[in-house]
């Protein structure tokens, strides 16, 4: 799969496109135009969104039809993406709601269909151009809701006057501001020429992330910068690498059992009770209803809102949930262990293809997708966007698991490769284990 069709490059137009429907995506100016997810009601949703995205996915049809030739080979070369999409829309078969669910899943194919667009349109570097202009746009309009419009942009008491800028609740700005500070970073790298400019965007989109109190946005993004300031011993020998990472899990591991042993403190340093805030009542009520229909599930976007709200509300005083809070659950809930399956499957996939990406170039937008495939998991524990229809994670989890398949080794890293087997097959003199060679250079690459 190209990474872009030879025939025409994209021009402003499709790039704007492309900025405004990832900008609606990550959930943007639903405090004012209304969110459907909201009012938690099943037969009522916001008829402005469902026009907006309406026009989106047609228009998105006729980009692909008119830039993207052949682009449903796209799913055919990921086989297990077009099977997890199309499982939703036979989840209608099992569902007791079958008219709501065939909506919800037409919705979930058209967010695919642009994270599809996305992907062939633009090159990784492109994309990660775009998702800067994104959050920046994002970054400024939030400090304008802040000073300007504190009504929408600071929450009530109930969460602490956190901010909240340009979205509904404060975590999905701090799920915004916690990718746009990677984003930042990759774009800094990238354009060297403009650095200063995106690493004070980095210092704003942490500003922003901190005065959120998003305590899930906050683990994702130090995981994900984590995995940035690692990355380069990927492209070690097996002889330095496997040493290095062997450390760096038995202290990632310690760290694990100290933070298991003092939860409570832990959680206090990031404003989490034990509870981790009624989440735990909803994972118990998610397990629970998962063990009536572990197969297949109850059909996608059949269970919440609806029968898990009403159940957590019983249990929790009337706290309102509109998903699991988990990723796995939330799926688990939606389409079975089937589903779980099949997503876990194309998820270590494209992890392994991201790696191997990673220690065979040194260009730094090849990181991208590793990058993005730690911070889903993490995001993953605490929020639901797996499937998330109209959703930025899904998009970008369709793009990445696209443009990282058509990765392929360049022949010079190949030819290296098999000369450092030839050189070390002859210094040992026989047949026994062959040393590894080292690899490019740690330093990342325009």
């Amino acid at each position: 799969m190209p990474q872009r069709q030879p025939s025409m490059a994209p021009g402003k137009g499709e790039r704007l496109f492309a900025i405004l429907v990832l900008l609606l995506a990550s959930g943007a100016f639903m405090n004012l135009i209304g969110n459907d997810e909201s009012t938690l009601d099943k037969g009522i949703g916001s008829v402005i969104m469902q026009g907006i995205w309406s026009v989106i996915y047609l228009a998105t049809l006729f980009l692909l039809q008119r830039r993207c030739k052949g682009f449903l080979g796209a799913l055919r070369e990921e086989k297990l993406l077009f099977i997890l999409v199309a499982l939703t829309t036979v989840s209608v078969c099992w569902s007791d709601e079958p008219a709501f669910t065939f909506r919800r899943s037409v919705a979930l194919m058209g967010t695919t269909l642009f994270g599809i667009y996305f992907a062939r349109r633009f090159c990784l570097a492109d994309q990660i151009r775009i998702l800067s202009r994104v959050f920046g746009v994002v970054v400024i309009l939030s400090l304008f809701f802040v000073a300007v419009l504190p009504h929408y942009g600071i929450a009530n008491a109930d969460f602490g006057y956190a901010w909240q800028g340009v979205y509904g609740h404060k975590n999905n700005l701090g799920a915004a501001m916690a990718l746009g500070v990677v984003v930042f970073i990759f774009r800094a790298i990238l354009d060297r020429r403009e650095s200063l400019k995106w690493w004070v965007a980095v210092g704003f989109g942490l500003a922003l992330l901190l005065m959120a109190h998003s305590s899930t946005g906050f683990v994702a993004c130090l995981l994900a910068l984590s995995v940035f300031v690692i990355s380069p011993a990927l492209r070690w020998s097996p002889r330095r690498a496997i040493p290095f990472f062997l450390g760096v899990g038995v202290i990632a591991g310690g760290a694990a059992l100290w933070a298991l042993n003092n939860l409570t403190y832990v959680l206090s340093l990031i404003g989490r009770d034990p509870s981790f805030t009624s989440r735990t009542t909803i994972w118990m009520v998610s397990i629970v209803m998962i063990t009536q229909h572990p197969w297949l599930g109850y059909g996608y976007n059949e269970f919440w809102p609806g029968t898990g709200t009403d159940i957590v509300a019983r249990f929790t005083h009337g706290f309102q949930a509109s998903h699991a809070h988990n990723a796995i659950l939330n799926l688990w809930l939606d389409v079975g262990l089937l589903g779980v399956v099949v997503f876990v499957l194309q998820y270590v996939k494209s992890l392994w293809a991201a790696v191997v990406a990673v220690r065979h170039t040194r260009a730094v937008e090849w990181l991208w997708p590793l990058i993005f495939l730690f911070f889903i998991a993490a995001y993953g524990l605490d929020e639901s966007v797996i499937l998330q229809r109209n959703g930025l994670s899904w998009i970008l989890f369709t793009a990445v698991v696209l443009q990282i398949s058509s990765f392929r080794v360049p022949q010079a890293a190949v030819s290296q490769l098999l000369a450092g087997k030839r050189a070390a097959v002859q210094h040992s003199g026989h047949g026994g284990a062959i040393a590894g060679i080292r690899g490019p250079g740690l330093g990342y690459t325009r």
